[in-house]
């Protein structure tokens, strides 16, 4: 009767996951930024991956294409719901304190497990399909040669090859080390020479070139001799998330002379919409670029921007940037999400309703098996060695995580930071926590 129970709530869960995907659906459709309006000739593809993990899929590509402010109020009200929900599971269960108080521990390490996973695992997002004559470029990423990125060149390579990008500028803080690390056939074809410096007047621009130069030549400048030395030596000058310093009215800018705006960034998505119209408005005005970035720093590989430009008398490369200005489109593949407190409280239903009203049949299917497989898997003989042993395997997969992450931060140790300050630690801790679970477990149920 209680196998019986479980099955028909199963039923019940699957026609819920199903009947609220054909009553919402209504899916994200590609469009300009620049002009609002929708690129019917342009479209996405996923990767043949996300059909084998569809759950883990797309909370990560929910996860990573947030607004930034976003992610504390989310991630304590998915805490919350999680330990609240399995406190009152133990309570109607009439579990015993001790194990009531393991089984949220353990429900909020494997939520945790999977935030980290999210960030750190570098999973092909989706990519841009362009009708011929287009070319999708990313004028701002960085490597582990940065201060705060956490992936080399070579998985920042494959991250812009996922994602549909032709051309990419390799921007990193300060310096243009990072550039030298990708493969020497990538350069100049794949991947250009750029950099994003600090400049004494507390903001930092991103230049773009066509050839190799030091980034040492434009520290400890102001913006406007940043500017003229830039256009001295046929460089472009974007001013990257302006939102984020706020430094210079728009006008301002335009008259130091720098060459663009960056209009969306997946680093800094909480641009306010009448500011972003704004800048839209004036650039157009004015003839300034404007772009849509990646801000790449190897936090996963999600991108939904790309800013792309005709290929005029048959360029195969991005010398159109700067021999003519050429206008561009700014493509994202993005819904508009609440900032009501209301969604951050009942945030678990709110990212299901996101994501179950733009899920096709192909990836429901895959929903569908997943969660059967998981039924079963729980219910089964087998479910008890799962929970016995997987603190154990997870500890020894963070524990080589770390070891991962150390070995690759070795050569670029004078310029990055974070990895040693603050992801091998945290893999660490993660995987002394999973071992202290795997003892206890082990204490308890030998």
């Amino acid at each position: 009767m209680k196998y019986f129970n479980s099955v028909k709530l199963l039923i019940i869960c699957l026609c819920s996951v199903i009947g609220s995907n054909i009553v919402f659906y209504s899916p994200v459709y590609l469009y300009d930024l620049i002009t609002g309006l929708q690129v019917p000739d342009f479209s996405i593809t996923w990767p043949k991956v996300r059909f084998f993990v569809e759950p883990f899929y797309s909370f990560t590509f929910y996860l990573l294409t947030l607004n930034r402010d976003f992610y504390k109020p989310i991630i304590i009200s998915w805490i919350l719901w999680v330990l609240g929900s399995v406190l009152v599971y133990c309570l109607a269960s009439k579990k015993k304190l001790k194990q009531t108080a393991n089984a949220m521990f353990y429900s909020l390490m494997i939520l945790l497990t999977i935030f980290s996973f999210s960030v750190l695992i570098p999973m092909p997002g989706p990519k841009l399909e362009k009708p011929k004559g287009y070319i999708a470029i990313d004028t701002h990423s960085h490597t582990l040669s940065s201060h705060d990125n956490i992936a080399p060149a070579c998985i920042s390579l494959k991250a812009h090859i996922w994602h549909g990008f032709d051309s990419f500028f390799n921007t990193e803080h300060d310096q243009t080390k990072g550039f030298m690390m990708f493969p020497k056939n990538t350069r100049y074809t794949m991947v250009y020479p750029g950099i994003q410096v600090q400049t004494e007047d507390g903001v930092s621009v991103v230049l773009l070139a066509l050839k190799e130069f030091n980034g040492q030549d434009y520290k400890k400048m102001k913006l406007v001799d940043v500017v003229k030395k830039a256009h001295k030596n046929q460089m472009l000058v974007i001013m990257p998330h302006w939102w984020k310093w706020r430094k210079h009215t728009f006008a301002k800018l335009k008259d130091i002379g720098i060459d663009g705006f960056e209009i969306y960034n997946c680093g800094y998505r909480y641009f306010d919409k009448n500011e972003q119209k704004s800048m839209i408005n004036f650039a157009k005005e004015n003839n300034l670029m404007m772009l849509g970035t990646t801000d790449w720093h190897g936090w996963g590989c999600m991108c939904d921007v790309w800013t792309v430009f005709s290929q005029e008398d048959n360029m195969k490369n991005i010398e159109a940037l700067f021999l003519k200005n050429p206008k561009t489109k700014v493509i994202l593949y993005r819904q508009e999400q609440s900032k009501s407190i209301a969604r951050f409280v009942f945030e678990p239903f709110f990212a299901f309703y996101y994501y179950i009203k733009n899920i096709n049949f192909k990836y429901l299917v895959s929903l569908v098996i997943w969660i059967v497989f998981l039924f079963f898997v729980l219910k089964s003989y087998f479910s008890k060695f799962i929970k016995k042993y997987l603190p154990l395997a997870l500890s020894i997969i963070y524990a080589l995580g770390s070891i991962y992450f150390y070995i690759i931060v070795v050569p670029v140790s004078d310029t990055n930071k974070i990895v040693m300050n603050s992801v091998v630690p945290a893999l660490m801790v993660f995987c002394a926590l999973w071992l202290v679970l795997w003892f206890n477990n082990k204490t308890n149920n030998p």
